[in-house]
Order: structure tokens, then sequence, then C-alpha cells
């Protein structure tokens, strides 16, 4: 099965460049 390592890694990595377009255009 698919490592919840690179699961989390991934949507961590998502969740942080939404938050940081959402700041710049903000």
């Amino acid at each position: 099965s698919l490592p919840v390592a690179i699961l989390y890694s991934f949507f961590v990595e998502q969740y942080v460049s939404g938050l940081t377009a959402g700041a710049v255009k903000g």
C-alpha cells in the first residue's frame, strides 16, 4: 500500500502552497 508519509507530505505541500497563494493574493 501507499506509505502514509508520501500522502501526508503531498497533502502538506498542497496545503502550504494554498496558504501561500492566499496570503500573496490577500
